[in-house]
């Protein structure tokens, strides 16, 4: 086997060129992704990766992680946190930017990005290669109610929002494995969980799972059945319209998380790289597209198995395949001198520790209020947490900030309906609500707003 050799000039990229060109970016955040950096970062490669709007991918949604070599049990968050930990130690600089157009007819690549992180400034990137790690995106039902629901009864992650059914009526739409996980995992926080399958059987192969779900006194299975509509009182959902066997049903339900399958988010390639039927990249062994120097790994690639054990191997193989392509073109590995932005904590931000407090400090508020309901172990407030901090430095003494974690204190969410993270409210100085946002472009666009009052 061929020993890699590679030229590093630790010099500034502006004074090489204009623009910088990267030895290589990786497109993606997850397992994927986190993988192939590792690799590349310990061969001192410096990759760019690119995070995309779901920093960790869906493994992040996963609150029990049980088939990971070498680990019996670990929630997918945590998981992708020691992953992302390991691969800044070892030289690799994650950007919170997406992917939002590339340019393969030509080497270097070319790389549109469009930050993450609200403000959706909008950048060009150069690489000698790449490697799309990009995933999946869940699929939807398309059937009414489904938007106007959404984030208020209407979820695709029992993980992220399913502590806010605690002791209500909640359905899973979907018969696969995804569907299985997300019932055993509502069982033990809803009081009763409907799983509606489309088809007379359930598609999930982990038999154990399927013999677990059969077990559970609180989960009833519904075959032969479809959701058809969504119905609420405009706040959150009351019911769902079924048609099962022949016949339109109404049920009556607290929430409904859907399960039911995804789509690779492939469409940004579709006049680059040689993509199947289903939008799926096609690829040789070792990751290679249609492109030479162009990589794609994980579950954008994969259509049967879409495990994170096999996206990892996968990507491994890919970063030694880019190493390999590296030192037989002779390209010259230049480190940049991108530096990653620390995240400062502010104390402009009250954390509420008991009902009792977060009543005192509205009853003592003499300015509007921001209410951050967040989880630990949620991605997308995550997200929210750098943007509230910068909002309520700025605005300190002019808005109160309070976060609540629905963890610990519970009945505040169960109060405030708060049916899916991360929500914000905004209230007067009497407490009223005045503005409830939920999601992160929606919560930034309300804090944006407070800022350029």
């Amino acid at each position: 086997m061929k020993i890699f050799k590679y030229l590093i000039l630790a010099i500034s990229f502006t004074c090489f060129a204009e623009e910088p060109v990267y030895p290589v970016v990786i497109m993606g955040g997850g397992i994927g992704g986190l993988t192939s950096a590792l690799y590349l970062g310990r061969a001192e490669l410096q990759p760019i990766v690119l995070e995309g709007k779901t920093p960790g991918g869906l493994l992040t949604q996963s609150h029990s992680v049980q088939n990971w070599p070498g680990v019996m049990e670990i929630k997918g968050q945590v998981l992708v946190e020691q992953m992302r930990e390991q691969v800044l130690a070892n030289g690799a600089i994650i950007y919170p930017e997406e992917v939002i157009g590339v340019d393969f007819s030509k080497q270097p690549f070319t790389i549109q990005t469009q930050s993450t992180d609200g403000k959706k400034k909008i950048r060009t990137l150069k690489a000698q290669t790449c490697i799309i790690a990009m995933g999946t995106q869940p699929n939807y039902l398309g059937i009414p109610g489904e938007k106007t629901y959404w984030g208020n009864g209407v979820t695709n992650c029992a993980v992220c929002d399913g502590n806010l059914y605690q002791g209500k009526k909640v359905g899973v739409v979907g018969g696969g494995d995804a569907a299985v996980l997300e019932a055993l995992y509502l069982s033990n926080i809803a009081n009763d969980v409907t799983v509606f399958v489309r088809k007379d059987t359930l598609r999930a192969g982990e038999k154990k799972r399927i013999q677990n779900l059969l077990s559970k006194s609180n989960i009833k299975i519904m075959f032969d059945t479809q959701v058809t509509e969504i119905k609420g009182d405009k706040k959150s959902v009351r019911s769902v319209t079924l048609s099962t066997k022949g016949k339109q049903v109404e049920y009556p339900l607290d929430g409904l998380f859907l399960a039911i399958g995804s789509k690779p988010n492939s469409q940004l390639f579709q006049n680059q790289i040689k993509l199947d039927a289903n939008g799926y990249i096609l690829v040789r062994d070792g990751g290679l597209t249609s492109v030479k120097g162009v990589y794609a790994v994980g579950d954008i690639v994969d259509p049967v198995f879409k495990q994170a054990v096999t996206a990892s191997g996968d990507a491994a193989k890919a970063a030694l395949e880019v190493q390999q392509y590296i030192s037989d073109q002779g390209i010259l590995v230049i480190k940049a001198n991108d530096k990653q932005e620390a995240i400062v904590n502010h104390e402009a931000i009250i954390e509420i520790q008991s009902i009792e407090q977060f009543e005192a400090e509205l009853k003592k508020s003499e300015t509007p209020v921001i209410v951050d309901f967040y989880a630990t172990w949620c991605a997308p407030c995550s997200k929210v947490t750098p943007i509230l901090e910068e909002t309520a430095a700025r605005l300190n003494g002019k808005v109160k900030f309070l976060k609540v974690n629905v963890d610990k204190i519970y009945d505040l969410s169960k109060t405030y309906e708060i049916r899916s993270m991360p929500t914000v409210l905004l209230m007067d100085s009497k407490g009223e609500i005045m503005n409830r946002q939920v999601g992160f472009e929606p919560i930034f666009n309300l804090l944006d707003s407070l800022i350029r009052e």
